[in-house]
């Protein structure tokens, strides 16, 4: 076969296909806005559209965003100001059935995409979807990811409506008092259309239907939400003198009430056909609603001294229906302080200091970002059991809760200096900061000895983040040309404090005290074998280990390598971020860029392409020309094997964490405006054209795709980061 394929001619039956190259495209965007705004001495008003057109780089996708932003205030007496907001907004996309829910744990089409092969082929000869003619390992159905994007689809309508009033009245000895009620409403619609699809076997003609994928049939869900707010706030504000005072006092409450419904349907007579009554069997409904509920009280005062000595302190008290009773309440205070240098006496013919502050602050802030009923017990229906030799309905718990959780805290502490020069020409600001986050919530594992059961929610530690964070800038200007050259570094230490006795395994990543948080763990590696010798001489590893494999090292040195003998081998959370602009103008033409980079941190790989024929999907072309071989002792990679038929070369180890340090230009952006007097004689106020690009460069030795990614994640399959490069022009009449 091996003959065949390289001899023949046809290329259909014998193709070299790049999936990326056919699923991923050029697409373009399109987006308009427009604004008006007026009014008069007491009332203001404002109203805007906005249109997007995008089409995805992924085949067969493409969404639309309608916006609508209305505002108006009132100024109705001395005493009294009232106002409305109103904004809308409502998406339509597109995409595959198979892309976002596609059943199997494959990864949908992105999964598809990463496991397809050069040897399948999209179209066959007579412009059908093409089947496979060679069946290879986890390819014994080919699944076309082209015929899935173009057949079927899942259709998704979001409509999001904010609205707000407030009233504000002023009351005597300087109080102010503000009511503000909003209503966040969304509505949300989707449908799946699973197609039957077809294929054609190029080689031999014959026609057979895709197989492992859905049942040809409709599924749609509608989905409602509703978050109502009320905030109440009293102000005061007074000046004594060299004395300035500023209090705030307030309560809110939030309500979130959401729904859905379901329901699905097969035996459909044609892809055509796809309406929920058009189907005639294993018809389902389903849905589910939830509550929960959010209630704060809150204070703020502000003192300045001259605007030389500043002053801050904060307070909530916050209660969250995502606890159980008795844990829904916690405490969080903030303080914070400013002394301006160059308003002192001392420093008062130092001219050439523009700005020398002083900074420092210390407060506290809760989070209870977890699933609604994470306190009780989760009960599942449909867990039938056998009893009196009759099988019965039944229910039974699905995940453990943990009734004594609450709230995570994070504690803030920041020093900083701000030091501008030079007319304002140099700036400089430092800061040492301390994060420790305590009774941090996470989702743990449980033995399934136990019961397969999901983990609870627990407060699990306390994880400290310390670090400096550097920013200068310098901006002047010869003659017509202005520039600005900026940048900022910070550097931050990542550590577990406490786990209250406990390790916590996730995958690849470990939690464990003294360690940083998710870190990566498992074997180090030392080279690979070369001859039957060195493996004589090292540790056991495996009975069937030979020349070419990966050298553990035995940590503990007990003459086996094993789980015992797993350290933490990489990081996931960066070490170093920063980022840098670039900015000139010239007359009417001004050019910005902007850089952002991480650096020291690494992730793991070990999806599809990954490593190699990992579940089905083929190799990259190093491990074709790098890896060990006896007349290539020297290669970076180990022997070609397939992962899950020789599992030694592919445990979880340093030789496979990658450094995802990167650089990325994040914007670019060129723009002319046109000279005052042409805007006089058009009777316009502004008009600017721009040329923008987005992402455009990246500069990484991290190859198996996109740097700025989930860092913990193992598998490579995500929607790519895309570059955009956008023209467009500003007017204002």
């Amino acid at each position: 076969m091996l003959d065949e394929y390289r001899n023949g001619t046809d290329p259909f039956i014998y193709p070299n296909t790049n999936w990326f190259d056919v699923m991923y495209r050029n697409a373009p965007i399109q987006e308009h806005n427009l604004r008006l705004s007026g009014g008069g001495e007491k009332t203001t008003f404002s109203l805007s559209f906005g249109y997007l057109n995008q089409d995805g780089v992924l085949i067969a996708t493409d969404a639309k965003k309608y916006t609508l932003n209305s505002n108006v205030q009132s100024d109705l007496n001395s005493w009294l100001k009232i106002g409305a907001n109103l904004a809308g907004t409502f998406w339509n996309d597109r995409e595959s059935a198979y892309t976002a829910d596609e059943g199997n744990g494959e990864g949908g089409i992105m999964g598809l995409l990463y496991r397809g092969l050069p040897m399948q082929v999209p179209y066959a000869q007579d412009g059908s979807y093409a089947d496979q003619w060679v069946r290879v390992p986890g390819h014994n159905f080919f699944r076309n990811p082209l015929a899935l994007s173009y057949e079927g689809f899942r259709r998704n309508h979001r409509y999001r409506t904010l609205a707000n009033v407030f009233a504000e009245v002023k009351l005597p000895l300087n109080l102010t008092y503000k009511i503000t009620a909003a209503a966040n409403i969304f509505f949300g619609r989707e449908k799946y259309a699973y197609p039957q699809i077809s294929l054609t076997n190029p080689k031999t003609g014959v026609v057979t239907p895709m197989g492992n994928i859905p049942a040809r049939g409709v599924k749609q869900i509608a989905t409602e939400g509703v978050n109502l707010t009320n905030f109440h706030t009293l102000n005061f504000t007074r000046q004594f003198g060299d004395h300035s005072v500023n209090a705030l006092a307030g309560f809110s409450m939030e309500r979130f009430d959401d729904s859905d419904f379901d329901a699905y349907n097969q035996g459909y007579l044609g892809n055509e056909l796809n309406e929920l009554d058009a189907g005639s069997t294993a018809p389902a409904v389903g849905g589910t609603s939830s509550q929960s509920r959010l209630q704060s009280y809150f204070g703020r005062i502000n003192y300045s001294f001259r605007d030389k000595y500043i002053f801050e302190a904060n307070v909530r008290y916050d209660g969250s229906s995502r606890f159980a009773n008795g844990k829904r309440w916690g405490l969080f205070p903030s303080f914070s302080g400013a002394w301006r240098l160059n308003r002192e006496n001392f420093l008062a013919e130092a001219s050439w200091i523009d700005n020398l502050k002083l900074r420092a602050s210390w407060g506290q802030l809760g989070n209870q970002n977890i699933p609604l009923y994470s306190y009780v017990n989760a009960i599942s229906l449909g867990n039938n059991y056998s009893f009196n030799n009759n099988v019965v309905p039944g229910t039974a718990i699905i995940q453990l809760a943990d009734p004594s959780i609450s709230w995570e805290k994070t504690t803030m502490t920041n020093i900083g200096v701000d030091f501008d020069i030079l007319q304002g020409k140099l700036a400089f600001q430092l800061d040492l900061f301390d994060k420790t986050t305590s009774e941090i919530l996470r989702q743990v594992n449980v033995p399934a000895q136990v019961g397969n059961l999901t983990g609870p929610f627990r407060n699990i530690g306390k994880v400290s983040n310390k670090g400096i964070e550097v920013s200068l800038a310098y901006q002047d200007a010869i003659g017509d040309f202005r520039y600005r050259v900026g940048g900022n570094l910070a550097y931050l230490k990542n550590e577990v404090l406490d786990v209250k006795g406990n390790i916590y395994y996730d995958g690849v990543t470990i939690i464990r005290k003294g360690d940083p948080i998710s870190a990566f763990y498992g074997l180090q590696s030392a080279g690979i074998f070369q001859n039957e010798a060195e493996i004589e001489q090292h540790a056991f590893q495996a009975a069937n280990t030979r020349p070419g494999d990966i050298r553990y090292v035995d940590q503990n040195q007990d003459g086996i390598v094993d789980n015992n003998d797993r350290i933490v081998i990489g990081n996931s959370i960066p070490k170093y971020t920063y980022g840098f602009t670039l900015s000139g103008s010239y007359k009417n033409v001004d050019l910005d860029l902007f850089f952002q980079g991480v650096a020291d941190v690494d992730t793991y790989a070990n999806g599809n392409l990954a490593f190699p024929y990992r579940n089905g999907a083929g190799v990259t072309n190093e491990w074709l020309t790098d890896s060990w071989t006896p007349e290539n002792p020297g290669a970076r990679l180990p022997i070609l094997t397939t992962s899950s038929g020789y599992p030694q070369n592919f445990l979880t180890s340093d030789f496979w964490i990658k450094d995802a340090s990167y650089l990325r230009l994040k914007n670019i952006q060129l723009a002319y405006s046109l000279p005052g007097a042409w805007l006089e004689r058009l009777h316009i106020r502004r008009f600017k054209v721009f040329v923008n690009a987005q992402n455009y460069l990246t500069f990484t030795d991290f190859k198996l795709g996109d740097p700025e990614r989930n860092l913990t994640r193992a598998n490579m399959i995500d929607y790519p980061n895309y570059k955009s490069i956008t023209a467009g022009v500003n007017l204002t009449l």
